[in-house]
């Protein structure tokens, strides 16, 4: 390496060095979980952790929360008919647990046996009263990045 290139390198060092720190915080903020707890008349009855989803996670819940019929009219070709939200935001929740929380209280048999669900996210839909949903929800669209530009854009707007 000549000398020039050395040189130019070194003067850019700390602003490589501040790109690749603002990757890698990038990256962590995918995988960070917040505590949501679940407090009923003032008494905390149990908590559990969340985390940011992906776009492909978000879009394998809608599949799932989606049914889908053989349409007649369209050569026996599979359309999407009616779209469970309740189902939606349960398998949200359910994908966004932390896998040892998930373990511990979704997919726990001796819970899905007393309340006569099947699988995880049905246990979610049982537990969770609509309203802690939504806040678990939120939280998940928090930690997935919404939300963060609609702030700045609403105090852009106000002082424009």
């Amino acid at each position: 390496m000549d000398e020039i290139k050395r040189d130019e390198l070194l003067e850019a060092e700390n602003t490589i060095l501040q790109d690749i720190s603002g990757v890698l915080e990038a990256m962590e903020t995918v995988t960070r979980y917040e505590v949501f707890e679940v407090v009923r008349e003032g008494k905390k009855l149990f908590s559990f952790r969340v985390r940011g989803l992906d776009d492909e996670e978000i879009e394998k819940c809608r599949d799932q929360a989606t049914k889908v019929v053989k349409d007649r009219r369209f050569g026996s070709l599979a359309v999407p008919r009616d779209f469970n939200a309740a189902k939606f935001n349960s398998l949200m929740i359910y994908t966004a647990t932390h896998p040892e929380d998930r373990k511990a209280l979704w997919d726990n048999k001796t819970f899905w046996e007393k309340t006569g669900v099947v699988t995880g996210w049905q246990l979610v839909d049982k537990v969770l009263k609509r309203g802690e949903k939504d806040a678990v929800i939120e939280l998940i669209e928090k930690l997935s990045g919404y939300g963060e530009d609609n702030e700045n854009l609403e105090e852009t707007l106000k002082n424009s």
